[in-house]
């Protein structure tokens, strides 16, 4: 009888052992609240074969969003300041565009006409509003995709924060378009970095 008693102990706990945790959804964030935010890290752009990459900082003050991106992927240093109707974009050597200049030299110097209006929500990992879009999430990567204006936006990983949780790793595509964003630092409204 105690031999029975140990064998169904070790089985439970061997049960027990290869049972994986329960990963939480990831909590969506609150576009309200999150209107001042910093984010920097690694994106990586290919289009039809070709591409480049390199590190960026995203500043985002209400709906004021200025983006700098250094290395090969900005061919030295570019720096694009936006909001909800107009663009201005500054090339590595200071020549500066604006509105659809600066939307046609983002597109000849990265290969892509990226949708910038949206991005700022997907950064948050949210959907832009206004626009039909699919939310679905899950508990294994991709653990939220957004299917919006032709795009699929897979997170892979989030940094949970107070009350919410923000993208640590996403991949946006769409036809032959993949834009890969790796988040290294958030720093929220508070001035405090949204530690992993």
């Amino acid at each position: 009888m105690r031999h029975w008693a140990i064998w169904l102990l070790a089985a439970a706990l061997a049960g027990c052992a290869v049972t994986p945790p329960m990963v939480p959804l990831p909590v969506p964030a609150d576009v309200a609240r999150f209107q001042d935010w910093t984010a920097s890290g690694r994106m990586a752009l290919a289009v039809d074969g070709g591409g480049g990459s390199g590190s960026f900082t995203w500043q985002q003050n209400g709906v004021f969003t200025t983006l700098s991106i250094r290395g090969p992927f900005g061919a030295g240093g570019l720096r694009v300041v936006a909001d909800d109707q107009s663009m201005q974009v500054t090339d590595g050597s200071g020549r500066t565009v604006d509105t659809d200049q600066a939307r046609e030299a983002l597109r000849v110097q990265l290969g892509a006409d990226l949708p910038w209006t949206h991005l700022r929500y997907w950064m948050l990992g949210v959907p832009s509003p206004g626009e039909p879009a699919q939310v679905a999430d899950a508990r294994a990567a991709p653990m939220r995709v957004i299917e919006q204006s032709g795009w699929r936006i897979g997170y892979d990983t989030f940094r949970p924060v107070p009350g919410s949780a923000l993208p640590e790793r996403f991949t946006a595509t769409h036809g032959t378009v993949r834009l890969k964003v790796v988040i290294d630092d958030w720093t929220v409204a508070s001035g405090a970095p949204a530690r992993p």
